[in-house]
């Protein structure tokens, strides 16, 4: 026999609810051992006495407990509160880079864990460097930019780069005097925030460690300028082989060395336009001319000004990490909601034949 027949529609719209509760609820039922080890991904070997922390994430972060890798690189945290949806971050500090692990679900919390760290280096040789997309939305007069780059480390063997004379170089157009803002997108797509270093000869560098893989790093600013006639020109200290360029509004003239028209993007319904390749050190020179309204640049336009102008909103690049979780949750409550109206809708059924029964056995009375 189905589930469908075996529960009541009432019984199984508050079996739904209380489901969604523990969902959405994070109730600490019981206690748990994380076990794991720590390995050290240069030499392919366990990393003994290495101080582990295990982090709570829940309203910030704080350190639950600690101990000390074993000689074998194991380490246990014992009694840890097991909740329905864990929010836990291990996290080694290895000269001076923190390497992270999150232990977000149960299967997770039930098998042993793997905390990576890496040897340091300064070598530039094994790092590619390559900015994938830009986008450019006008404001009146002004262009809000925000760039993404990808900081590719392949050393071999596996090593973090770390310098404090710079491991990401940027630039900025010289009209660009404030408003710049530097993020490095951690573990779960959490946006890390740098202050950015001028350097000599102009531009900018961070010092954050880039570790094996693909790192990236978000750069925002916003140019000024006296008219519609905008120029966006500034250095690319490692060049880009393509670049994917994103204009708003989308029916703004866009003209270039190399700039040609690719049509337009769904996501945030600019205008595109691929860039190709431009060597190390050359610039970037992107005319964009046309009249744009103003852009209001906080998350709530109504507190920006208390002008009667209408105004549009600032367009940010998409965080395919978010875009994932909420097409989960989305899904989810799609279901759910379906669901409910189904069980809604037998209950009816339910009591319009229980009603028609009792008004054949109970019928008028002559």
């Amino acid at each position: 026999m189905s589930f469908a027949f075996c529960i009541s529609p009432s019984r199984l719209v508050r079996f739904l609810i209380s489901l969604a509760c523990l969902l959405y609820a994070s109730p600490t039922l019981a206690q748990q051992t994380i076990q794991g080890r720590v390995i050290n991904g240069t030499t392919n070997l366990p990393a003994p006495h290495q101080k582990v922390e295990l982090l709570t994430l829940g309203e910030g972060m704080k350190t639950a407990s600690e101990i000390e890798s074993g000689s074998d690189g194991s380490f246990t945290f014992s009694a840890v509160e097991n909740s329905q949806t864990p929010h836990l971050l291990l996290r080694v500090l290895y000269h001076g880079v923190n390497y992270n692990l999150s232990v977000a679900s149960h299967e997770e919390m039930e098998k042993p864990v793997t905390l990576t760290i890496y040897e340091p280096t300064q070598r530039t040789e094994d790092i590619q460097v390559s900015m994938p997309v830009m986008l450019a939305q006008a404001s009146a007069n002004a262009l809000l930019v925000q760039q993404q780059y990808l900081v590719v480390n392949e050393t071999t063997p596996k090593k973090t780069l770390v310098s404090p004379q710079g491991t990401f170089f940027f630039d900025t157009p010289p009209e660009v005097t404030d408003e710049l803002n530097v993020v490095v997108v951690g573990l779960a797509g959490i946006p890390l925030p740098q202050t950015p270093t001028p350097k000599s000869g102009g531009g900018y560098f961070i010092s954050y460690p880039m570790k094996p893989g693909v790192n990236e790093v978000r750069v925002s600013y916003r140019v000024n300028f006296n008219s519609s006639q905008r120029e966006l020109k500034h250095r690319l200290f490692y060049g880009t082989s393509t670049a994917r360029v994103l204009i708003l509004p989308a029916d703004l003239q866009v003209s270039g060395d190399g700039v040609q028209s690719a049509g337009k993007d769904s996501r945030t319904q600019a205008a595109m336009y691929q860039v190709k390749r431009i060597r190390k050190g050359e610039f970037l020179d992107i005319k964009i001319i046309g009249e744009a309204p103003k852009v209001s640049e906080s998350d709530d336009a109504s507190r920006d000004s208390e002008s009667s102008e209408p105004q549009m909103q600032v367009v940010r690049l998409p965080n395919p990490v978010f875009e994932k979780k909420e097409i989960i949750l989305g899904a989810f409550g799609v279901f759910f909601v379906l669901t409910i109206l189904y069980a809604l809708r037998q209950r009816t059924r339910h009591t319009n034949k229980t009603g028609a029964s009792r008004k054949g056995i109970h019928g008028p009375q002559a």
